[in-house]
C-alpha cells in the first residue's frame, strides 16, 4: 500500500515544467506558498530540487527540478494459500494493515505476511526533514511516568505531528492519519515492529539480526517468518537503545545485554554484537491484552482441558485449595494461573508477586494488589526481590497469594510457610510431571522439607507439543502422604496424546477429605457441586463468554446468586439476564 502526497505532486509538477515559481506551484495545488517553500527547502537539501531566489526583488522565487529518487521495489504479491487473514490497527487506528497467514511451500511452515503502508521516496525525504522540526518542539522523554501521563504525552505528539502535516499538505485528511502514524513510529517507536506489536494474536516478536526476517510466535500457528526486515544493524541498536531510555536503562558495547519491562507490560531482552555473534537482537514477549480464560481452555478449538477438569479446578479455587502449576517453557503455566485466578470470589483480597507483570485479572476483583520485583541500579542499590515481596505480602492480610514462579529455596520456604499460616497460595514451577514437582521441591537447590509440601493440595501440569503447536493440561494430581510418611503424588486426570482424550485415572482421596473437613460437604455433595459448575462452564462456552471481563461478570453474579446463574445456564439465557 503505497502512500503518495502533495509532495509527490509538487515534484511531479516541477519535473513536468522543468522549473516553476513557488506561487504558481501553490496555486496549482491549492496550498499555501509558505508551505510550498518549506517542503522544497527540505527537498533541496537532498538534491531533489534547487530553490532559486532572483536578485531582482520584483521577480518571484522559483525552483528547478534536478532528479527523482529511486523508489523501493514494490512488495511482491504472494500467491501462496492463505490459512487465515485479518486486519491490525496501531496508534489508535492511524495505521491499518492487512495480515495474511500463508503456507510457505519451501519451509513447509505458516508465513506471516503483513501489508504495511509504504510511503513514496519523495514523501519519505519530506518526513525525515519534518522530524527535526518536531523533535525541537517536543523532545523525547523517558516513559517513567504514570500510564495517564504517557497517554497525555502520546496525544501531544499526535496533535503536533498532525498539525505540521496539515499545515504543509492541507487537503489529504485521510492520509494525514497514516503519515502521522508512520512518522511517530520512526521518531518515538520501533518502526514497523510497532504494527506487529498491535497484533493481539502474537505472543513474541523476534529480531535475530539485520540479515534475517523478523520472526513472530503466533498463538494459533506457532513460529512464523514475516515479510518485515530491519535494514541495518544500526537500526536494531537504535531500537534497543530507545527501549532502554523508556525505562531508564542503557545498552552499550560495555553493557551489551538489556532486560526491560515496558509500562505496557511487554518484556524485552536485547543483545549486541559480538555477544550475539550473528548480529544485534531484540526479543519482545508481549503482555497478553486478551488473556486466556478457562472457557478458552475447554473450547473444542483448543481443547486444552476437559470441562470436567475445569469444573474441579474451579471448585478448588472456590474453596481455597493450594494449587501449583508446573510445565516446561511456554507450556501455558502463567496462562493457566491467570485463568484460574479469575475464579477467586470478588470479596477476597489478592496479592500477586511477579518478576515481570503477566497476571491480568477481571475488573470485578477490585481488592487486588499486583506487585513486581525491581533490579538494582548501576550502584547495586534499590533491589526489591521476590522474597522481599513475599514477606511483605503476608503483612497485607491477603486471602489469596499469587506467585509468578518459584525458583529459589528461600522463596519456596516462604511460599509453603504462607500455606501453613492459612493463606491460599498459587504459583508456577518448571517441571514436567507431578512426581518431578515433588523431586524439584525436596531436592537441591530448593530442598524444602517434605512436611512443608503437605500443605500443597493439587498440582496441574501443562504441556506444550512443539511439533503440533498445541498446549494441553497433561495431568491434574493431588499431593498426599503414603503409609511410610513419604510425599505421594496421585493422578486424578491425565491426557492421552495418542487418542487426544482426557482420562480420569481415579477419584481423589485427600482432595475429598479436605473438602469435607473445610466445607462439611459429603462426597455426593462435592460431586454435585462440580456438576453444577460444569453446567455453567458449558453454558459460558455456548454463549461465547470467553473474554476476561465476561468471565468476571459471570463469577460476580455466581458468587452473589449461585442458583440464579445455574438456572440461567440450564435455560440457556443470555448473559444480560444475570448481570
Amino acid at each position: 500500500m503505497l502512500v503518495k502526497t502533495t509532495v509527490d505532486e509538487l515534484v511531479g509538477l516541477a519535473q513536468q515544467k522543468k522549473q516553476v515559481s513557488l506561487q504558481d506551484a501553490a496555486e496549482a495545488l491549492v496550498i499555501d506558498a509558505a508551505s510550498v517553500e518549506r517542503i522544497f527547502r527540505i527537498l533541496a537539501k537532498e538534491g531533489i530540487v534547487e530553490l532559486l531566489f532572483p536578485l531582482n526583488v520584483m521577480q518571484k522565487p522559483f525552483l528547478k527540478f534536478l532528479k527523482r529518487p529511486a523508489e523501493a521495489p514494490p512488495a511482491q504479491k504472494s500467491s501462496a494459500k492463505a490459512l487465515e487473514s485479518y486486519k491490525v490497527e496501531a496508534e489508535e487506528g492511524r495505521i491499518a494493515a492487512d495480515v495474511a497467514i500463508q503456507f510457505d511451500e519451501k519451509d513447509k511452515r505458516p508465513f506471516y505476511n503483513i501489508d504495511l503502508p509504504a510511503v513514496s521516496a519523495i514523501t519519505s525525504i519530506y518526513l525525515r526533514g519534518l522530524k527535526d522540526e518536531i523533535a525541537r518542539e517536543l523532545p523525547f522523554e523517558s516513559d517513567l511516568g504514570t500510564v495517564e501521563s504517557q497517554a497525555a504525552q502520546f496525544q501531544k505528539r499526535c496533535a503536533l505531528t498532525e498539525a505540521k502535516l496539515f499545515r504543509d499538505l492541507g487537503k489529504r485528511q485521510a492520509q494525514l492519519k497514516t503519515l502521522s502514524g508512520v512518522l511517530l513510529h520512526s521518531m518515538y517507536g520501533l518502526g514497523n515492529i510497532e504494527v506487529l506489536m498491535a497484533d493481539d494474536w502474537l505472543e513474541e516478536v523476534i529480531v535475530n539480526n539485520a540479515n534475517s526476517p523478523v520472526a513472530v510466535y503466533h498463538r494459533k500457528h506457532g513460529w512464523c517468518k514475516t515479510n518485515v526486515r530491519i535494514g541495518r544493524e544500526e537500526d536494531i541498536y537504535n531500537y534497543a537503545s530507545q527501549i532502554g531510555r523508556r525505562v531508564g536503562k542503557q545498552i552499550s558495547v560495555l553493557s551489551p545485554i538489556l532486560d526491560a519491562q515496558l509500562t505496557t507490560g511487554d518484556r524485552v531482552n536485547s543483545t549486541l554484537y559480538p555477544i550475539s555473534s550473528a548480529g544485534n537482537t531484540i526479543t519482545i514477549r508481549k503482555f497478553a491484552r486478551n488473556p486466556w480464560t478457562l472457557v478458552n481452555f475447554i473450547d473444542k478449538k483448543y481443547f486444552t482441558m476437559s470441562t470436567e477438569m475445569a469444573a474441579m479446578l474451579w471448585q478448588a479455587m472456590h474453596y481455597e485449595m493450594n494449587v501449583l502449576i508446573a510445565g516446561g517453557t511456554a507450556s501455558g503455566k502463567t496462562s493457566a494461573l491467570n485463568a484460574l485466578a479469575a475464579f477467586i470470589p470478588p470479596y477476597q483480597r489478592i496479592v500477586s508477586i511477579e518478576d515481570t507483570r503477566e497476571i491480568m485479572l477481571p475488573s470485578f476483583q477490585w481488592n487486588w494488589v499486583p506487585t513486581v520485583t525491581r533490579t538494582p541500579n548501576p550502584e547495586g542499590l534499590g533491589e526489591v526481590s521476590m522474597l522481599d515481596l513475599m514477606v511483605t505480602s503476608l503483612r497485607m492480610r491477603p486471602d489469596r497469594i499469587l506467585v509468578g514462579e518459584v525458583r529459589r529455596r528461600k522463596e519456596a520456604e516462604v511460599l509453603f510457610e504462607a500455606m501453613h499460616t492459612g493463606h491460599s497460595v498459587y504459583s508456577t514451577l518448571h517441571a514436567d510431571t507431578g512426581s518431578q514437582v515433588v523431586r524439584r521441591l525436596t531436592e537441591p537447590p530448593i530442598e524444602v522439607p517434605p512436611t512443608e509440601i503437605e500443605a500443597l493440595h493439587l498440582v496441574v501440569v501443562q504441556y506444550r507439543d512443539r511439533r503440533r503447536n498445541i498446549r494441553k493440561t497433561l495431568e491434574i494430581s493431588e499431593v498426599g502422604t503414603s503409609v511410610e510418611g513419604r510425599i505421594d503424588v496421585s493422578k486424578i486426570y491425565q491426557w492421552r496424546p495418542r487418542s487426544d482424550v482426557f482420562e480420569k485415572v481415579k477419584d481423589p482421596r485427600r482432595y475429598l477429605e479436605e473438602m469435607n473437613l473445610h466445607t462439611g460437604m459429603t462426597v455426593s455433595e462435592i460431586q454435585e457441586d462440580q456438576r453444577r459448575k460444569q453446567v455453567v462452564l458449558d453454558w459460558m462456552l455456548r454463549k461465547k463468554i470467553g473474554d476476561i471481563e465476561g468471565v468476571g461478570a459471570v463469577m460476580r453474579a455466581y458468587y452473589g446468586d449461585e442458583d440464579g446463574v445455574l438456572d440461567a445456564a440450564q435455560k440457556d439465557l443470555p448473559l444480560s439476564k444475570i448481570v
